[in-house]
């Protein structure tokens, strides 16, 4: 591979993780883009049903825009994805990490040609390979440009992911404590306090519901509860939860923070440092943040209660799990610390006073359903429900619940009755498996159907998958809801969209396809396998004129298939001059 030489700016690497034992060589890691490090996503930054596993970087809103190794190493993995990182790279170093570069628009042509070799013997333009196992390793460089950013993936805007990795382990390490900083002189800010009552017999003034109290920023980084009374009335047991983010260059950016502390008269009750995680603790997220909150309103409320089966490693609530007991009449002092990697720390400072109330208000235990089990969230459990089955697996659930059911007439469209199991603002941790009676499906369309949940708000169906076995329909989710079994008998949907032939290097289709999903796709030229890239966000699919085409009339062919096997096929000619 051609090693080209570019003049970049060396970064210090500092820190050592707490309670990681690998540290970050000085002067080892350099910047993966020539211009300054803009930073529009942080590390462990709270993201839908995980925490972010890197760094996001602007790049001026702009692809193409050189990517630099940022040390010496091989390429260990290179993979194309539709979805996920899209056009990825891995580079192992000798320290004993790999840099990760995502979301790439392409490759330097040395790596290019190796990845479009690799999709023509495979025959797929998604590919994930692995060439410092193949016969020629790829060396890199520290400088080296390895390709240009982009958007490619589950992306929504011109930027570079990057991200450092323990090589042995591919646990994620943060890659602003490897020195990949800027000039932080922001303070990280709070939206607002959230105080969970945790048993009946606890009350913040005399409701037992959870309240959220605003906040108010009175100096540099000092914030006192919003209000004539900046006290809290408390009696019982309490978690507490804030919702905060941090500023990196301006007010204008919203991020992560690195780091929370909650103290009770300067006693930790709950601590959260996002030093590094392992990729299978990241769905945790939905243990640390007040779940029902987020789905409710989009809020992203960190709290300081341990759910059991929340095994986040950086989540910590020492002995205890993360709750404060209140019942001795006497006045307390609330310390919240929201801190970033630069140590800029704000506090919110709040007076408690553990007061017995009067009288309680009441939570209602009431609950509306057909029918109601105890489910063990560390116990393998089977139920089944007039003509539902669901498995749980040991560990799917954070906590113990009383799981609800409801069954509702099925309606036009469906071949089932609707089942509402249980609600969504409670989270999964692993995949549990759903079974629905498939005795109203005529034969001749089993093998086109599927479960669908079903938007409660607009009746919108989204395809879960779905198997059919001894007069059942089964598929794995993720998520509480509403489901029920729906047929997929339309092709995929695919539309050329028209080009000037003189000046056309590619042909270019619209796919979509109505319930099901695509599963499968492949082009061909003249009767014989071409790459044709496919980017579901945009529903595009494009075949770029390359060295296969030759000059004057050729026939290209398109065939989409989706998830249940209806197939979709375009023919087109292309004339070369």
């Amino acid at each position: 591979m051609k090693r080209l030489k570019i003049s970049i700016f060396l970064i210090i690497l500092v820190s050592v993780y707490p309670g990681y034992s690998q540290k970050f060589q000085q002067d080892y890691f350099a910047s993966p883009l020539q211009i300054a490090l803009d930073v529009t996503g942080a590390f462990a930054e709270i993201r839908a049903n995980h925490f972010h596993s890197g760094a996001d970087f602007k790049t001026q809103k702009k692809v193409g825009l050189p990517i630099l190794a940022v040390a010496d190493g091989f390429i260990s993995r290179i993979k194309v994805s539709p979805v996920g990182f899209g056009n990825a790279l891995y580079i192992d170093h000798p320290n004993g990490q790999t840099s990760v570069y995502g979301h790439m628009l392409n490759y330097n042509a040395g790596i290019a040609a190796f990845v479009n070799k690799q999709q023509y013997d495979k025959q797929s333009f998604a590919v994930d390979l692995f060439p410092a196992h193949e016969m020629d390793t790829l060396w890199v460089k520290k400088g080296d440009v390895i390709g240009f950013s982009g958007n490619s993936g589950t992306s929504f805007g011109a930027h570079l992911h990057f991200e450092i990795r323990t090589t042995s382990t591919e646990r994620i390490l943060n890659p602003f404590l490897a020195g990949l900083t800027n000039n932080d002189f922001y303070y990280p800010y709070f939206d607002l306090l959230k105080v969970y009552p945790i048993d009946k017999n606890s009350s913040i003034g005399s409701s037992g519901e959870p309240l959220k109290f605003p906040v108010k920023n009175t100096g540099t980084g000092s914030y006192r509860l919003h209000g004539n009374n900046d006290t809290l009335f408390l009696w019982g047991q309490f978690a507490f939860g804030v919702q905060a983010f941090d500023y990196t260059y301006s007010h204008e950016d919203r991020n992560g923070f690195y780091g929370i502390r909650m103290t009770m008269d300067n006693k930790l009750f709950f601590n959260m440092q996002c030093d590094s995680f392992a990729f299978d603790e990241s769905r945790n997220i939905n243990a640390c943040i007040d779940y029902q909150a987020y789905k409710q309103t989009g809020q992203r409320i960190v709290w300081s209660k341990k759910l059991p089966g929340n095994n986040m490693s950086f989540f910590n609530t020492g002995i205890g799990d993360g709750t404060v007991m209140l019942t001795d009449g006497e006045a307390h002092r609330l310390l919240i610390e929201v801190y970033d990697y630069k140590g800029n720390t704000s506090t919110l400072e709040v007076p408690v006073m553990s007061r017995k109330p009067e009288k309680l208000v009441s939570v209602s235990g009431y609950t509306d359903a057909d029918t109601t089990c105890h489910i063990y969230w560390n116990k393998d459990t089977s139920l089944e429900y007039k003509g539902v089955r669901i498995d749980f697996p040991s560990g799917a659930l954070y906590d113990d619940i009383d799981l609800t059911i409801n069954k509702s007439v099925p309606v036009s469209g469906l071949y089932s009755a609707r089942y509402v199991i249980h609600n969504k603002e409670t989270p999964l941790q692993k995949r549990i498996t759903i079974s629905l009676d498939a005795s109203k499906v005529p034969p001749s369309l089993v093998d086109k159907a599927l479960i669908v949940s079903l938007n409660p708000d607009n009746g919108r169906r989204s395809s879960e998958g779905g198997v059919y076995k001894a007069g059942w329909i089964y598929a794995e989710t993720n998520e509480f809801g509403t489901f029920a079994i729906a047929v997929d008998t339309i092709k995929p949907t695919v539309k050329l969209i028209p080009q000037k032939a003189s000046s056309a290097k590619s042909v270019k289709f619209t796919v979509s396809d109505n319930l099901a999903g695509i599963a499968e796709y492949y082009g061909e030229l003249n009767g014989k396998w071409v790459l044709v890239e496919w980017d579901p966000k945009n529903r595009l699919m494009i075949y770029r004129y390359d060295k296969y085409l030759q000059p004057g009339k050729s026939t290209f062919k398109l065939v989409v298939k989706d998830a249940v096997g209806n197939v979709a096929t375009y023919s087109t000619s292309i004339l070369k001059k």
